[in-house]
C-alpha cells in the first residue's frame, strides 16, 4: 500500500473487470432476432484450436491473449484465460456481454477499471466480477506488464470472436467494416457499449453488409 492510500479490501459485485479484448469478424451476417441469439438453438459455431492452452497476440501493442481451458462444470460452460496488457494499453472501448458473467482476477500489475461508468483499482490478488450487461473496460496504467485471469461464464462464441478479430486486424488500425460486421454475428457474446443497442444495431447491419459486398469480412 503507498502513503496516503486507504486500506484495500477485495472487490466483488455485479460490476468488475475483465480482459476481454473486443471486437472480431464473422463468416457473415444472421439475420435473426437477437432473442434467438441469446437462446442459442441453431447457431453455428466456431472454435479455436482443440489443445490448449494456446495463444494470440497483436504485435502493434504486445497485448496477448492465452486460452487455457474450455470446459464444464458444477456452474456450467466457462471459458478460463490470461490476458497481458503492456503498460499504457487498453482493452479498447466499453463493451459488453449480454449474456455471460466475467470474474476476472489480477495475478501482476495494477489494473484501472471502469464499470458502469464506476472506476475501480485492483491489484495483484484483487478480484472483480461482472454481471451480464455490464458495460465495461480495463486499463494498464502501471510500469509493468497487467496480466489478468478471466473466467467467462457461458463462454458462448466469445473465443472464435476473439480469435477472428486478432486474424482480421492484429498489427494495424482494425477495419470498421470488418469490425461491424464481427459485432453484429456475434452480437449474443459481445457488443460496444457506448451507444444504445436500438440504434448501433441496425448501424451494424448496414456496415456489415457492406463488408460482405467489398469483400472485407474477413471470415466470408
Amino acid at each position: 500500500m503507498r502513503a496516503g492510500d486507504s486500506p484495500r479490501v477485495p472487490v466483488s459485485a455485479g460490476a468488475g473487470g475483465t480482459l476481454s479484448i473486443i471486437y472480431v469478424v464473422p463468416n457473415g451476417m444472421d439475420s435473426r432476432s437477437d432473442e434467438h441469439l441469446l437462446t442459442g438453438s441453431g447457431r453455428s459455431t466456431r472454435t479455436g484450436p482443440a489443445g490448449y492452452p494456446n495463444t494470440i497476440e497483436d504485435p502493434s501493442t504486445g497485448a496477448s491473449i492465452t486460452f487455457l481451458e474450455h470446459g464444464a462444470d458444477e456452474q456450467g460452460a466457462y471459458l478460463l484465460m490470461d490476458g497481458v496488457l503492456p503498460p499504457g494499453t487498453d482493452s479498447g472501448p466499453a463493451r459488453l456481454h449480454p449474456r455471460a458473467e466475467a470474474h476476472s482476477e489480477v495475478l501482476s500489475g495494477r489494473a484501472e477499471v471502469i464499470v458502469r461508468g464506476e472506476p475501480h483499482t485492483l491489484l495483484a490478488g484483487e478480484a472483480l466480477t461482472i454481471a451480464p450487461g455490464a458495460p465495461h473496460s480495463i486499463r494498464n496504467d502501471g510500469a509493468d506488464n497487467l496480466v489478468v485471469r478471466t473466467t467467462l461464464r457461458p463462454p458462448g462464441e466469445f473465443e472464435a470472436a476473439i480469435r477472428a478479430l486478432y486474424e482480421a486486424g492484429a498489427g494495424r488500425q482494425p477495419d470498421l467494416f470488418a469490425v461491424a460486421a464481427v459485432l453484429s454475428h456475434y452480437r449474443a457474446d459481445v457488443r460496444l457499449a457506448g451507444l444504445p443497442w436500438v440504434i448501433q444495431r441496425p448501424l451494424l447491419r448496414v456496415f456489415a453488409g457492406l463488408a460482405t459486398m467489398l469483400g472485407r469480412s474477413p471470415l466470408s
